[in-house]
């Protein structure tokens, strides 16, 4: 029996585990593939990536440096620094559509509208360079903690705590102190290499621009982690700032508020300085301006009020050059005598006129004030004894003896802004004018009129100088300079620029008329007479323009009106105080600036505060 025979067949393959291999296979690759890109992404180009990852993720926050304090003689604080919480917007995340939505949560929680919000941010991307923009500051602790309550919802805004800058006596000390505000696109460009940066603050004027560097302080750093967002996770380093080094001045804080008290509804200045060494006591200009605004920022109707002002609050007046009158009679006098064209005994006759060739110059009193020697003269102020020695002196002469006693240039105080003032001759008029000098200016010359300018700090310079036997100090007003722990650093000390080219009987004789200029029977400075005190003084009233005929101040409109002086020193025999009173058309010096000396040295010498 045969069986029936079959070639044996291998069994077909299961298409299900032909796909398992297929699919093994291809993961197997696609694991080959993205372990060689891990291989390469690790290993070949892994430091690349890590710092690119650090790069992302770690990031250099700068921190603000304290700016160093400035204290009057007393330690009175005069500048200073207030912590203040600022609104931060980052302008690469607060921008387009998104940014929008950032600004109308923002505004809803600080309670503004969105409109106004979205155009104070678009003026201050403008204003300022920084890639994190300021926004608003001196937020209030609840506005602050509203904010950082919704951190989360807000990318690109930040609350930064900051120093702010902080002056206790506001407008007082305006000038003398000066301001900061923060840096505009200009001032980065000249200042980038300096290491200030687009949100720092700067020195604008008076001692907070002249001691910039000083003042300034050195930032710290903080290295902090943060998300994709630009939040801050977590604080991986800190180097701390270092408050900037402080300033003692010679200047006392009541002297200025005083001074500035008596200026109210003036336009003017005071300078005070203590004659045995040349340091400044008081410096005020009025009228002022806050400058704490300066840090908080003006409205526009604000900014408006203060640049329209005819009173020019942001001019310091008394660094500034005016006409002299009166008060330069005392520097002619000088000239005359150690020219030896006067003696003090030699009078000459004043009928209320002086006549040079066809012209005439007339007198402040029209009646004249007939015989008058050297001492009369300066009580009196008469202007015709004075036409007459400058008339004798020549310009050349008038303008050497200027030159020497310090006008014609800066005081060398060193402060921003000082203007040199001018000494005219007949060089300069030659230069300026291409004609020749005329007679008739000497003469307006030698009572402090014409072409001759001079500022407050000058005057008081030379009036320390006159009365502290001819020797000429450079004006000081920083004593000290102070580190961060209250250290002295550096000590300031007089500096004698030289002597005045006079000899001590003339200098005598100046101080004696002064002395009669205030306490004499004609006196025209009698109004700042003290009854326990003697005091020396001089008068000056200076035409702003030039009159055919007399006028009475008071009838002008006011930038017409005349300028007024007054110089004074006490006690006669030892001086220890020197004042300069300037009130820009005030009238005249004797009943406008007199008075208001008075009113500073009673305050002085009895500690009484004036009444205005």
């Amino acid at each position: 029996m045969f069986l029936n025979y079959q070639p044996i067949q291998s069994p077909e393959e299961d298409p299900f585990n032909k796909r398992i291999r297929i699919v093994t296979l291809l993961v197997g690759f696609f694991f080959l593939i993205l372990l060689l890109k891990l291989f390469f992404l690790q290993v070949i180009k892994g430091d690349y990536y890590r710092k690119v990852a650090l790069k992302r993720s770690l990031k250099v926050i700068t921190l603000k440096a304290p700016r160093g304090n400035i204290y009057d003689r007393r330690g009175v604080l005069l500048a200073g620094n207030i912590p203040s919480y600022t609104l931060l917007l980052d302008r690469k995340l607060v921008r387009g559509p998104e940014g929008d939505k950032i600004l109308k949560k923002l505004a809803q929680i600080m309670g503004e509208d969105f409109p106004s919000l979205k155009q104070n941010y678009i003026i201050a991307c403008k204003k300022y360079p920084a890639e994190k923009v300021p926004l608003k500051t001196d937020l209030d602790r609840n506005l602050v903690a509203r904010i950082e309550a919704r951190e989360y919802f807000l990318p690109g805004v930040e609350i930064q705590v900051e120093p702010k800058r902080y002056y206790p006596l506001g407008e007082k000390a305006f000038h003398l102190i000066g301001y900061v505000s923060r840096l505009n696109a200009m001032d980065l460009k000249k200042l980038a290499s300096k290491g200030y940066e687009a949100d720092d603050f700067i020195g604008r004027a008076g001692i907070e621009a002249q001691y910039e560097d000083i003042l300034r302080g050195k930032k710290g750093r903080e290295l902090v982690e943060v998300d994709a967002k630009g939040r801050i996770k977590k604080i991986v380093a800190v180097e701390e700032p270092t408050i900037g080094e402080s300033l003692v001045l010679t200047v006392d804080s009541t002297f200025l508020e005083v001074a500035y008290d008596l200026l109210k509804g003036k336009s003017g200045a005071i300078v005070v300085f203590n004659p045995r060494d040349g340091r400044l006591l008081a410096m005020t200009s009025a009228p002022g301006v806050d400058p704490n605004k300066f840090i908080e920022g003006f409205s526009s109707k604000e900014w408006q009020k203060i640049t329209k002002n005819i009173h020019h609050p942001l001019l310091n007046k008394a660094v500034l050059s005016y006409h002299p009158g009166s008060t330069f009679k005392i520097l002619t006098a000088m000239a005359g005598l150690e020219e030896k064209v006067i003696t003090p005994q030699e009078t000459v006759f004043c009928p209320g006129y002086y006549r040079l060739g066809r012209r005439i110059f007339r007198c402040w009193r029209s009646w004249g004030h007939g015989k008058v020697d050297l001492l009369k003269a300066i009580e009196v102020s008469c202007d015709v004894y004075f036409y007459k020695l400058g008339e004798e002196l020549g310009i050349e002469n008038i303008a050497r003896y200027a030159r020497a006693a310090g006008f014609g240039k800066r005081t060398g105080l060193g402060f921003p802004g000082e203007k040199s003032g001018l000494v005219p001759d007949k060089a300069w008029k030659l230069k300026v004018f291409k004609v020749p000098w005329q007679k008739g200016e000497t003469l307006n010359v030698a009572i402090g009129q014409g072409a001759l300018r001079v500022t407050p700090l000058q005057l008081g310079k030379f009036l320390t100088s006159v009365v502290d036997g001819g020797v000429i100090y450079r004006p000081w007003y920083v004593s000290q300079i102070l580190d961060p722990y209250g250290e002295v650093l550096k000590e300031f000390s007089p500096v004698i620029e030289g002597k005045l080219p006079a000899k001590k009987r003339t200098l005598k004789l100046l101080k004696e008329g002064m002395v009669l200029a205030v306490n004499g029977k004609e006196a025209t400075g009698k109004a700042s007479k003290l009854k326990d005190v003697t005091v020396g003084g001089k008068t000056g009233t200076a035409q702003v323009i030039g009159m055919k005929k007399r006028v009475k101040s008071e009838d002008l409109s006011y930038l017409k009106r005349d300028h007024a002086w007054f110089m004074a020193f006490a006690p006669a025999k030892n001086p220890e105080i020197v004042i300069v009173v300037f009130v820009e058309h005030g009238g005249h010096g004797g009943s406008a600036a007199a008075p208001i000396a008075g009113k500073f040295l009673k305050f002085y010498f009895e500690g009484k505060w004036p009444t205005t």
